[in-house]
């Protein structure tokens, strides 16, 4: 593609897309290696036609030591030169990937796209353009496919992230198609040795694996990929779509720590559609990449006995419920010790406990809800969480029962054991909250008093 049919390509690729009007206030991130830098080159030369406002942000990620300096300072100069402003940031991202225990790329990549979106948002600015081209759109693609993804990652590289509102006017052209530019145009760049390397996944699609595919397969990989994308992207727009609807059919409730799903409903749907519903129901509510191998353990505790669960992260599991399943996240409690008086109620850090004398018991399905005998309960409860070695009289028997093994009779998942406050007269349990009252203080036709008793989750 000759360099004046690469300018008139993205600038049709801009404006089928949408991804600039007129007037419009762009970031431009610019590393220094010849990508970027034919995109600085590019949009400089729009900025008048399309009276844009552009500035140049670069993310300076100290892995490469001078030579990482050296690209700032390239940066810097690049963007004087043209009359532009230039925000620069700088991190130990190494020492940054240690602390998260996340991978060098992983960190930098969150890293960098903070970075950009809080200058966006605090400059008033409207989008922020990467250099992303039609070779990254292919190992994006391939990537996705060897390691398993769904039709979200066949999808490839958006051409604009709404969410983020990061735009890819290069995504039309081919890594070739831009060196060709540079060269035409004198435009300079630096080169970053880490990408000759092929100790990176992404090196070695696009170092090895992409020229032999190239050479013996399929010499116009690039193009053929981004249509294969771009198809993808539109079935994905149709599933989502339509998972929607299905969703909001099949929700029994829903907070900030729980999205409870009728199991019965969405084992009825097709497989297609329940893989695609649990993946990004998944990712929106643990908030990280979420794998077909998580997707299909959770298809598995559908099926699996009530109490099953898996982790989708260190705070968040899926589990069966009976006739649900739920997402939910666990809130660790710190070791508590309450005093509640017969009486009276409390708000204390993830719920509340309720104690109010009443003149008779209204039984109910509320299993936060049950009545005792006040005079053998006393004035006073004290609350805690269960520890190894409780046990109780279940309501209805007459023998003693360990917690444990109460909890596992009762499907009560392991994560949630810990959860579960007691109400103990003395040292004795009376209410296992949410789950049993202990036989030892149900009401009889001796009781002369009722307390009527009360839990309630606040998180």
């Amino acid at each position: 593609m000759p360099d004046h049919s690469l300018q008139a390509a993205v600038r049709e690729h801009l404006r089928t897309s949408g991804l600039l009007g007129k007037g419009e206030k762009v970031i431009i991130a610019v590393s220094g290696g010849v990508d970027s830098m034919v995109l600085l080159d590019l949009l400089s030369k729009l900025r008048d036609d399309l009276g844009l406002e552009v500035a140049v942000a670069h993310f300076n990620h100290l892995l490469r030591e001078k030579e990482s300096d050296d690209d700032e300072s390239f940066v810097r100069d690049e963007a004087n030169r043209r009359g532009l402003e230039c925000y620069v940031e700088r991190a130990n991202t190494l020492g940054l990937s240690e602390t998260r225990k996340l991978s060098i790329q992983e960190t930098a990549r969150d890293l960098r796209y903070g970075f950009f979106n809080k200058l966006r948002t605090s400059l008033g600015f409207q989008k922020i353009a990467t250099a992303h081209h039609a070779d990254d759109n292919a190992e994006t693609i391939l990537f996705n496919l060897i390691r398993g993804a769904g039709v979200s990652g066949l999808s490839g590289i958006p051409a604009m992230r709404r969410d983020t509102m990061v735009i890819r006017p290069l995504l039309c052209v081919t890594r070739e198609e831009i060196r060709s530019y540079a060269d035409a145009h004198t435009v300079g760049f630096r080169e970053d040795s880490s990408n000759r390397k092929s100790d990176y996944t992404r090196n070695f699609l696009r170092n090895e694996l992409i020229p032999e595919i190239r050479k013996n397969i399929n010499p116009n990989l690039p193009a053929t990929l981004l249509r294969t994308g771009a198809l993808f992207h539109q079935l994905e727009e149709y599933l989502r779509d339509e998972a929607g609807k299905a969703l909001r059919g099949i929700i029994v409730r829903r907070s900030g720590s729980e999205l409870v799903l009728d199991r019965n409903g969405l084992n009825n749907l097709p497989l297609f559609l329940k893989e695609h519903i649990l993946l990004h129901t998944a990712r929106e509510f643990v908030n990280v990449e979420i794998d077909f191998g998580t997707v299909h353990g959770m298809l598995n505790i559908l099926q699996s006995e009530t109490g099953t669960f898996s982790s989708l992260s260190k705070d968040t599991v899926f589990y069966r419920d009976r006739d649900t399943v739920a997402f939910r996240r666990i809130l660790a409690m710190a070791p508590f010790r309450y005093r509640a008086e017969v009486g009276k109620a409390y708000t204390f850090d993830v719920f509340g406990i309720g104690t109010e004398i009443v003149a008779q018991a209204s039984f109910s399905a509320d299993r936060n809800v049950e009545f005792a005998d006040a005079d053998l309960v006393g004035p006073s409860l004290t609350v805690r969480p269960w520890a190894d070695g409780d046990w109780f009289f279940p309501l209805g028997m007459t023998e003693k029962k360990k917690l444990s093994d109460f909890f596992i009779d009762e499907k009560v998942p392991l994560f949630e054991k810990r959860m579960v406050p007691l109400l103990l007269s003395g040292e004795e349990i009376v209410w296992v909250c949410g789950k049993r009252l202990d036989d030892r203080f149900k009401i009889t036709e001796k009781t002369r008093t009722i307390v009527k008793l009360s839990y309630t989750p606040t998180r």
